[in-house]
């Protein structure tokens, strides 16, 4: 008969029993008295980071002014253009010639005009330095002025009103209390941005009205010279982009040098953006990169039907100008709407979530430790920390079912990243700095 070896057997039980006791220990482990470690075989460290919410449109070049030229044929007969389709011209450069019917009438407007322009200019002028004279009220802080800001001119009271009620409701209603700072700041960075705004329409409104002031005046010194015939010079650089042969009216239309991109925005893109966001601009056949800000932003759709989507119309303006550019060419575009500068930063799959976001962190015992965090903005892969981390502080990465509270834990060397030669040709200061460590922790 076979012999029977009772003691294999019987260290076969123990080592099962001794598994099985040790795994219910740990079952039945509700308070933790069982010393457990976590396996972590890789980590990732918090950084700091600039992160952007985006989203893609497409945009091509345009002119981003039109202006035109008229003639009336009743304050003399048209001679010549002197200038032709795709020509440049400079603010001041001749465009045409007409002979003067009567001399004393054409006198007597031209005066009249100079002096109708010239109050225009001045209106304009104490406009921009009443706006420049109000100040805004930061937030928080003491109230300044809070009067009404002034009707612009050449324009009626309702049409005033209309104008300027946003920059009065964001400049006279910034709330003063502390339980509302982010929105007290954005209160006053809107109505600031609303206030050079303004003033930059109106100072461009006073240019344009001084060189027609200069054009109406080199007329009028013209026609005292020659008694007759008069040249029109331009009251704008652009270039010329249509001449009506037949003299019909506008004689002239020339389009500005300086470019801007156009596009559309669906309904879902249309709700996520606003005036004066930043936009990258790429632009593909030149290798061009720029960037912009939204300056128009349409709230009626191009075109309104019930079973297509509606489309509206944007416009960015460069924040630089390149002479490579051309009107035409297109562009694609990709829009700012949320930024966090400078956040703690880390990898979205770090985190984990059941009802609460939260990540495992190492703490400074050199434990294991479930830490709460609160995110914002993400993008490719990495999320911003509004709260719960610092920066530079490690999460445990994977495997994920080995992470447990305040446990120590067992981690991989990685040979690759071990310079044996610094193990046996230590720095100086490294010898004294954990030399002492040693010393005191005795």
């Amino acid at each position: 008969m076979k012999k029977k070896n009772y003691l294999g057997r019987i260290i076969g039980l123990c080592m099962i029993a001794l598994i099985t006791a040790n795994a219910l220990l740990i079952y039945f482990d509700n308070h933790g008295k069982v010393e457990r470690k976590s396996y972590i075989n890789q980590w990732s460290k918090t950084i700091t980071y600039n992160l952007y919410n985006t989203f893609k449109a497409k945009g091509v070049f345009a002119s981003d002014d039109s202006n035109e030229v008229y003639f009336d044929d009743q304050v003399g007969a048209f001679q010549k253009f002197l200038v032709t389709e795709g020509d440049s011209v400079q603010e001041g450069d001749d465009l045409y010639t007409y002979e003067v019917v009567d001399y004393n009438q054409q006198h007597t407007e031209l005066e009249s005009k100079i002096s109708q322009l010239e109050d225009e200019r001045d209106a304009l002028d104490s406009y921009i330095n009443e706006m420049e004279s109000i100040d805004i009220p930061e937030p928080n802080g003491p109230s300044s002025s809070t009067s009404s800001f002034p009707s612009a001119p050449g324009s009626s009271s309702a049409n005033s009103s209309s104008e300027f009620s946003q920059f009065n409701s964001s400049a006279n209603s910034i709330p003063s209390s502390s339980s509302s700072a982010n929105g007290n700041r954005a209160a006053y960075a809107q109505a600031k941005v609303e206030k050079q705004k303004a003033i930059a329409e109106k100072e461009l409104e006073m240019s344009q009205k001084e060189a027609m002031i200069s054009m109406v005046e080199d007329q009028l010194d013209q026609l005292e010279e020659s008694g007759q015939t008069i040249t029109v010079t331009s009251p704008f650089s652009g270039t010329v982009t249509n001449i009506s042969k037949d003299l019909n009216d506008p004689l002239l239309t020339m389009q500005s040098t300086n470019l801007l991109v156009k596009g559309e925005l669906n309904e879902e893109k249309r709700a996520e953006t606003e005036e004066n966001m930043t936009a990258r601009i790429d632009v593909p056949d030149l290798e061009l990169h720029m960037t912009g800000s939204v300056s128009s932003l349409h709230s009626f759709p191009k075109d309104v039907k019930v079973h297509r989507s509606s489309s509206y119309p944007f416009e960015v303006t460069l924040d630089q100008p390149n002479n490579q550019l051309l009107p035409g060419y297109h562009a694609n575009l990709e829009i700012i709407t949320d930024e966090a500068k400078g956040a703690v930063a880390a990898k979205e799959d770090a985190l984990i979530t059941k009802k609460n976001l939260y990540a495992w962190v190492m703490n400074d015992e050199g434990l294991l430790e479930r830490r709460a965090v609160e995110t914002g903005i993400t993008e490719n892969g990495l999320v911003e920390i509004k709260q719960g981390l610092k920066d530079g502080e490690w999460l445990a990465y994977t495997p994920k079912d080995e992470f447990r509270k305040q446990a120590t834990f067992i981690t991989p060397i990685k040979l690759k990243e071990l310079y044996v030669k610094d193990l046996f040709e230590p720095k100086t200061t490294t010898i004294k700095t954990y030399g002492l460590l040693g010393l005191l922790a005795r």
